[in-house]
């Protein structure tokens, strides 16, 4: 038996940018202006606690009021940020593997093979639950830790998701 070795033209390979994603649910734009919200506004109105106290000088009195100001100015900026990087996060199911995309700056496309998966998790938080949302963990042979994470979903998505994964993972191992 002699030794080929052919050379593939990668030109005619798939692109994994020409996916057809499927982006996350509406319900996670709403879920993640909550979370900002029970983190930041909090802290913004803790920032005036310094105001209630007399404060003799009237120059350090209205330097204070740049510590509530700064508070609102990263939450805005921080914001800002979390909802265009939610937008980017998005999936696609195909017939051997799922694909994930994600990252604001540093952007990032994972395809994850239904072969090597070994275990799929639906999990929900409080606030995930409230908003009827759900992540789901893939997990793969030889490690312990999750391999994939996909945030955002809708909770009967992810159940039906998760379903349809072990089925393929089954299936293509006993093939």
């Amino acid at each position: 038996m002699a030794f080929t070795n052919i050379q593939i033209d990668t030109e005619a390979l798939p692109r994994a940018e020409e996916l057809q994603m499927q982006p996350m649910a509406e319900a996670y734009r709403r879920e993640s202006r909550t979370q900002l919200l029970l983190i930041f506004g909090p802290l913004f109105l803790l920032s005036f606690i310094p105001q209630l106290f007399p404060i003799t000088p009237p120059l350090l009195k209205s330097l204070l009021l740049l510590i509530p100001l700064g508070f609102l100015l990263s939450g805005a900026l921080i914001t800002l940020l979390v909802m265009k990087q939610v937008k980017v996060k998005a999936y696609a199911l195909r017939d051997h593997d799922i694909a994930y995309r994600s990252g604001l700056i540093w952007r990032k496309t994972t395809l994850l093979l239904f072969s090597r998966v070994q275990h799929v998790e639906v999990t929900s938080g409080p606030l995930q639950r409230r908003f009827g949302l759900a992540t789901l963990k893939f997990f793969t042979a030889g490690g312990s830790s999750v391999d994939l994470k996909i945030e955002g979903l809708l909770r009967e998505d992810a159940e039906k998701l998760k379903e349809f994964i072990l089925l393929r993972s089954a299936g293509e191992q006993q093939a």
